[in-house]
């Protein structure tokens, strides 16, 4: 599946389709015409078709087996009579051409009888994740044309910042932004001479996807060259082993060390195949300008062979934007992806558009696809071209963002786009609300565009249609249906339906507001295009994603025929139109409207319509199509919203009539003039289309707009869905249909048999429940209630029997008892033969919430006699509607002899103080220790089990910005109309991580919005705020990002509106960054009394809350806290807040916790003081014990100037001569007054290894550091230092404490001077090998070698010069030393140097394991690595890494490691893991921050 937004669904492999069934055979005949195609196997029950989700695609695809279909498989009869009616030619193609539906729209028909309005003159934008150029049926139109005038990257993710400048060099080469040197094409006009350069990684380019496939085929070559650095491996172990004696192992180390090494590199071949990781190829792009236009190439070597040539940037033909030439271009043979180019900003931005996936291409195909020689493939509208507007942003996988659909809207103003297809949705909190939809709405009703979408894939449950195509006034709303045609060709099934239906996915309306969400139906699959990276031409997919492009196909037709005789195009009048001539479906059922809007639209009865619908042509007037009408309801008792119709759900509404007032408001364009508005005067006529709404018979509306009253009486009414409208016809010209509608949907919910105290027992209560008659549930639509309604017990319906066939539905509406907190469900299959795929669906409404909030959304296999059981959290007092579906390709017949619904609840309220909200939250505060609740059981329950378990499960770090600006957006992309100017609000917020793990950045004021978001966009990334890598990239719905210790972060929020004024409001807008907590989170302790309460917080251990049985109307006690502090986690810093939940109820059926949980939080209270931790002046906690002995006031003066001293030679610059020269003469005074004083010694140590490379990094500079270590070293006794730890600790008095301090500092002391007198002796030695290579270098000609002589000198001289520096700090011991040290580097050969490192590092290991302890991990690499023992070096190196070393945070220490991995695979000869980290440190190392 492709996204969680996604609205068309998948099909997995089936049986493909060999003998078409008898229904199939009927229907060959329909129409002829040839058809080639890949066919794609039926879908499999078991996995669920993609739901609506979060939001985004509204498909997924299908696979495909891409073979031909043929009669092959069939009987001997059968084929005899294929043959003797020519249907394995014609009528086989026939049957084919309905995999792209078009004949049950009327398309053909209109086709037929005007040819030449096939699309022409139409453009249609597609919102999608982007068409390929290459894709096959969209490169011309029917009459020659381009087939796609335009191809934009509306979202962002494929910008390269080309902002930096280049100039060629003599050889004609430039430096890439990759690093890479770049040769030109000498072909290449640039007058400026000025070369822009970006890079891009093709996994950030691409859809997942692909992504995955490229993956899998780079890495199906790379285990070829890992299989083989492996058996080399292996043969040198063995060669070593065969060569070298047992023996020999036990008595010579170095054997022993040389065989482990041989082992360990045997052992990282395999480790790191695990940690396998490929980043993707690096593009270079360079942008110029020719002197005519601006011209891109890009250097796409990387995805080719090494050494191959192919790919190179020279090789490339240039593109310019893709609208001025058409042309594209292709990554690789390997990849088959196609792109275009852009150039933005004036060269200074690069955007690569590629398609993030194959949804786009698919639904463009629906729309518009042209096959010259295979007719019965096209598309709806062939004529048409197209616009393709990429909204789903590759970086979110394919989710669309504000900003990409509102550019998109900007694009297709630029364009002149007629027709706008988005099979792009998700649940929405707030109808028709939003700044996109406020944009959308402007370009309809001012532009005249139309704007298609698709309803949603989120049925069969009431109220599911998604944003923006169900809940949008402006927009046509499209659901998905499927006719026996379709079902044969396209999904292959094996038993295609008698007669057409819904697919049972198809989202449902009303909307929460009463409008009834879906315009109108269109055949919602088709086999259509697909990306050529693929590997197919076509594809099946399903889903709303493609009843949209179906029915805007259908659209663009008409349109096309407008055009050309002149016709108005307002969108309102084609709405007229297709609503007025659909064809309804659905019979009576109540539910039919909601399901299939007005029904399946016929285009040519719709352009029948049109030609006499006595609007005059377009020129004689902008608003010759009239107005149309905005109709709003008002209860009369002022409750609620205003709503676009009425819908009456909760039990308290239908309890009684309801009157409303209903306001219609004639509506023209803006810009009419007053004439056209004084023109408006209809007279209408208004019907109900039910005996229960009652309304006036007439009502003269002008443009002012008028208001009448409605009444709704349900008291006569059954439980279940009932459905109606207020209808109003023109008096003079009833026969165009209704000017505008009405609807009312109404719902009567059966109440739950309860006790005689219980909510409802005088409106009916279990009398008026089992009195309830039994409604069939065959078909599709019932009322609602069926099965007998009765009970077996308190709180328990029985909806079943229930029977049902593929394709049926089944809702009920039950109203949830007051107090209940979940529900139990139990469904027991009757007798039959094989396992029926069912749908189930538990869905209520809450306000300002959308329905995904309080809903069961599931599916169930049931075979014959199987039982199956779940439970959900449900809302007390307010409706439910339980829907079942039989899938409607799980074919047969099936009974549920038991479908049965219990009730349970558990309440809890809390006494004043912090926790004030019962039912909903529960706020305690830490310092108020523990909190006491009351759990009650509902009166009308039965007898409840209660557990209670209390968990906070996350910590919430608050973040204010640390930085903010706000500035205008003034690229064409992203102006408005009318001048308005776009504004983007940056703030950036910083941190750390002061714990490892998950951490999501949540702005819950603005979360999970989009389409109903006051707010154009949100745009979150969040990077490493050392090496600056992205880390994750986020939008609406915030996503967790693993974090180690430590680590630094940088998280920047992009805010765009057209109001700079809401924006300067918010840049102090808090940020929570929620830290999931380690395992199962932190357990609160839960108390039955306040006294166990007391008792555990005097760590008496009070006694935890055990099980408990609440009766109906019981009360109970618990005490939440208190919490230990040895509990909290260590960033829970006083003043944070930890979060949770608290369970109660437990399950009656299967045992375990019940889903309902109430939420808690925790007020992380002030820390305890030292003194009160520790008991308190006992002795043993007291900073007063510890002290040292009693010094005078002058020995107190002293250390304190002393100190000062010390402190200001941490602060002097050695790189500035003054300061340097007050340096050294503070340490030379310092040095003279406290000898051998330790801090002394290691602040100068520090201050010699700190300094800047170019004086650090010298022969002198190495030297003095050893020098200045070595004073260290010979400051601490060492023999003392072992004395002490190798005895066993003292008593645990004052005077024992001050020892061990002082020895610890002498320690950590000693330990760093060791290592850091070990890497300068080893990095000194490099520096000797560097120089005596140059030196080499230089008398190449002569053939002359350098001597040993001569490196002695140059060590000899630079430790004559660090004993001149040391001698500052103890001059004689210094100057001794240096003196030793002279004679041994002039008598020293070359492999003198490594003795001194191994001295050193021997005598560092007697107090540190450097092997396993993190911050000398480094230093055990580097030594390692320098005796060739590569394997153990890299093994230190991943160690480190593992790690939360500060060596192992910093971005500088980061690089550094990786190259230094680097260069260990390089010694190993592993040169594709030495490819693959220099791969790796693009991304982990970018050079700049990624652009927003």
């Amino acid at each position: 599946m492709l996204l969680p937004r996604l609205a068309s669904r998948a099909l997995t492999p089936g049986l493909p389709l060999s003998t078409p069934s008898a229904v199939a055979r009927s229907l060959l005949r329909l129409n002829h015409g040839r058809a080639t195609l890949a066919v794609s196997p039926t879908w499999s029950p078991g996995v669920e078709q993609g739901g609506q989700g979060a939001g985004g695609l509204l498909s997924v695809p299908h696979a495909s087996s891409g073979g031909s279909a043929s009669a092959s498989g069939s009987s001997s009869d059968e084929r005899a009579e294929l043959e003797g009616g020519s249907m394995l030619d014609e009528d086989v193609s026939a049957l084919f051409s309905h995999a792209m539906p078009k004949h049950e729209i009327g398309a053909l028909r209109f086709l037929q009888d005007h040819p030449e309005y096939d699309g022409r003159g139409v453009k249609i934008c597609i919102f999608d994740t982007g068409v390929d150029p290459g894709a096959a049926g969209l490169q011309i139109t029917t009459d020659g044309k381009p087939k796609i005038i335009d191809i934009i990257d509306c979202t962002g993710s494929g910008d390269v910042d080309t902002s930096r400048v280049e100039k060629a060099d003599v050889d004609g080469c430039i430096a890439g932004a990759s690093g890479r040197k770049l040769r030109l094409n000498p072909d290449w006009k640039n007058p400026t001479g000025e070369w822009r350069v970006g890079c891009k990684h093709v996994y950030g380019l691409v859809s997942r996807g692909l992504v995955s496939r490229l993956k899998e085929e780079r890495k199906r070559k790379w285990e070829e060259t890992q299989r083989g650095a492996i058996a080399e491996a292996v043969a040198a172990l063995a060669k070593f082993d065969k060569d070298t004696p047992a023996s020999k192992l036990g008595s010579d180390p170095e054997a022993k060390k040389e065989r482990a090494e041989l082992e360990g590199r045997v052992a990282a071949l395999k480790d790191l195949a695990k940690s396998y990781e490929d980043p993707g190829p690096l593009i270079d792009a360079v942008v110029w300008h020719d002197g005519a236009a601006w011209r891109a190439a890009l250097d796409t070597s990387a995805l080719h062979p090494a050494g191959s040539g192919a790919g190179a940037l020279a090789a490339f033909t240039p593109l310019t934007n893709y609208a001025d030439e058409h042309k594209y271009g292709t990554f690789s043979e390997l990849d088959a992806c196609n792109f275009v180019l852009n150039i933005l900003d004036g060269g200074r931005t690069l955007s690569v558009v590629v398609d993030c996936g194959a949804h786009g291409t698919h639904v463009a195909g629906i729309t518009a696809a042209h096959f010259p020689d295979d007719p019965g493939s096209n598309g709806i509208a062939p004529g048409a071209q197209i616009i393709s507007c990429k909204i789903g942003d590759t970086r979110l996988g394919s989710m669309e963002t504000g900003t990409g659909v509102v550019r998109g809207l900007i694009a297709a103003r630029q364009h002149g786009a007629h027709l706008i297809n988005m099979s792009y949705g998700e649940p929405t909190t707030t109808p028709n609300a939003g700044r996109f939809i406020e944009l959308a709405t402007e370009l309809v009703r001012k532009h005249g565009v139309i704007f298609v979408a698709s309803a949603g894939n989120a049925g069969p449950a009431l109220t599911t249609v998604g944003a923006p195509g169900g809940t949008s006034s402006a927009l046509f709303g499209v659901g998905a249906y499927v006719s026996p045609q379709l079902a044969a060709a396209g999904h292959s099934v094996l038993e295609a339906p008698a007669e057409g239906l819904q697919y049972n996915w198809s989202s449902r309306g009303p909307t929460s507001d009463g409008h009834t969400g879906v315009a109108f139906s269109a055949p919602g699959g088709a086999i259509a295009p697909v990306p050529q990276w693929t590997q197919q031409r076509r594809q099946l997919m399903n889903g709303t994603s493609m009843s949209s492009p179906n029915a805007c196909g259908g659209i663009a037709l008409l349109l096309s025929g407008l055009l050309a005789t002149g016709g108005a195009l307002a969108p309102h009048r084609l709405r007229r139109a297709l609503e007025n001539t659909a064809t309804p479906l659905g019979g009576g059922a109540p539910d039919a409207v909601l399901t299939y809007g007005r029904g399946l639209i016929q285009i040519d009865a719709a352009w029948e319509y049109l030609m006499n619908d006595g609007v005059p042509p377009a020129a004689t007037s902008p608003t010759a199509a009239g107005p149309w009408y905005e109709v709003e309801a008002m209860c009369a008792e002022g409750r609620g919203p205003r709503g676009r119709g009425i819908y009456i759900r909760e039990p308290h509404e239908s309890a009684k009539p309801q009157s409303y007032r209903v306001s219609v408001t004639p509506k023209l364009n803006e810009d009419a003039a007053t004439s056209a508005r004084l023109d408006v005067e209809d007279r209408l006529l208004l019907e109900p289309s039910v005996p229960w709404i009652t309304c006036p018979p007439a009502l003269m509306v002008h443009s002012a707009g008028r208001s009448f009253d409605v009444l709704v009486d349900p008291s006569r009414l059954p439980p279940g869905l009932h459905y109606g409208e207020v209808v109003a016809h023109e008096l003079e010209a009833r026969g165009r249909g209704p000017l505008f509608r009405l609807p009312v949907t109404l719902i009567k919910p059966l109440a739950v048999p309860l006790a005689a105290t219980a909510y409802g027992a005088g409106a009916g209560g279990a009398t008026a429940a089992a009195a309830t008659p039994a409604v069939a549930a065959t078909a599709s639509g019932t009322n609602g209630n069926g099965g007998n309604g009765s009970s077996s017990s308190v709180g328990t319906v029985s909806l079943g029997p229930l029977g049902f066939t593929a394709g049926s539905e089944f809702r009920a509406f039950v109203a949830v008892p007051p107090g209940a907190t979940w529900a139990e469900m139990t469904l027991r299959a009757g007798p039959y033969d094989t396992p029926k795929l069912f749908l189930l669906r538990g869905t209520q409404l809450r306000p300002d919430t959308s329905y995904r909030q309080h809903e069961l959304r599931t599916q169930v296999t049931l075979s014959g006699g199987s039982e199956y059981n779940t439970a959900w959290e449900v809302v007390g007092g307010c409706t439910l509607e339980l829907t079942l579906a039989q899938f409607w390709t799980s074919a047969g017949a099936s009974q549920l002899e038991t479908v049965e619904l219990s009730f349970y609840g558990v309440e809890l309220a809390a006494e004043g103080g912090s926790g004030s909200r019962p039912g909903t939250d529960l706020a305690l505060d830490g310092a108020e220790l523990a909190r006491k609740v009351l759990v009650s059981a509902p009166a009308w329950s039965r007898a409840t089990r209660i557990r209670a378990e209390a968990k906070l499960t996350h910590l919430n770090i608050p973040l204010r910005p640390s930085e903010s600006s706000l500035e205008p957006l003034t690229a064409a992309r992203d102006a408005l109309t009318e001048g308005r100017v776009v504004y983007r609000l940056l703030l950036t917020y910083k941190t750390t991580a002061g714990e490892a793990g998950k951490y999501k950045p949540c702005l819950p004021l603005i979360n999970h919005q989009i389409y109903d978001s006051p707010l154009e966009s949100q745009l979150l990334l969040v990077s490493d705020g050392a090496t600056r890598q992205l880390l994750s990239t986020q939008d609406a719905g915030p996503e967790p990002v693993t974090l180690k210790k430590g680590a630094e972060v940088v998280l920047r929020l992009a805010l765009r509106h057209d109001n700079q004024e809401v924006l300067d409001k918010m840049r102090s807008l808090p940020l929570v960054l929620k830290r999931v907590l380690d395992g199962s989170g932190v357990s609160l302790p839960v108390f039955a009394s306040r006294r166990d309460a007391i008792l555990a917080a005097g760590g008496g251990g009070g006694s935890p809350a055990g099980d408990m049985l609440l009766r109906a109307g019981d009360v109970a006690p618990l005490w939440l806290g208190p919490l230990p502090e040895d509990r909290l986690p260590k960033d829970a810093t006083p003043g944070r807040l930890l979060t949770g939940t608290l369970t109660l109820g437990q399950l009656k059926r299967g045992g375990g916790a019940a889903p309902h949980k109430f939420r808690i939080s925790y007020l992380v209270p002030p820390a305890a003081s030292p003194s009160s931790a520790s008991g308190g002046g006992n002795g043993n906690g007291g900073a007063k014990d510890d002290a040292a002995v009693e010094k005078t006031p002058e020995e107190k003066l002293s250390e304190a100037v002393r100190d000062a001293q010390i402190k200001l030679l941490k602060d002097l610059k050695l790189s500035d001569a003054p300061q340097a020269a007050l340096y050294d003469k503070l340490l030379s005074e310092l040095t003279s007054a406290h000898p051998g004083h330790l801090p002394l010694l290691t602040e100068h140590l520090k201050k010699l290894d700190g300094r800047e490379a170019a004086v650090r990094n010298t022969a002198a500079g190495l030297a003095a550091v050893v020098a200045a270590a070595d004073a260290v070293i010979g400051a601490v006794d060492g023999g003392a230092l072992a004395a002490f730890y190798g005895v066993k600790g003292g008593d645990d008095t004052p005077e024992h404490r001050r020892t061990k301090k002082d020895m610890d500092e002498r320690k950590a002391a000693l330990v760093d001077a060791l290592a850091r007198k070990a890497a300068a002796l080893m990095e000194a030695e490099e520096l000797t090998e560097k120089e005596a290579a140059a030196t080499k270098e230089e008398n190449k000609e002569e053939k002359k070698e350098a001597q040993p002589e001569e490196e002695d000198a140059v060590l000899a001289a630079a430790l004559e010069a660090s004993a001149n520096e040391a001698a500052a700090v103890e001059p004689a011991a210094a100057a001794a030393e240096a003196a030793e040290l002279k004679p041994a580097a002039a008598e020293a050969k070359p492999a003198a140097a490594p003795d001194a490192v191994a001295v050193c590092m021997q005598e560092l290991r007697k107090w540190v394991d450097t092997a396993s302890e993190a911050p000398h991990l480094l230093l055990h690499a580097k030594v390692e690595a320098r005796a060739k023992r590569y394997a153990a070096a890299l093994k230190a190196l991943d160690k480190l890494l593992g790690s939360d070393d500060k060596a192992a945070t910093g971005a500088a220490a980061r690089r550094d490691i990786s190259d230094m991995k680097a260069k260990l695979y390089a010694a190993l000869g592993w040169g594709h893991w030495e490819a693959q980290e220099k791969d790796l440190q693009a991304v982990r190392f970018p050079k700049d921050l990624p652009p927003m």
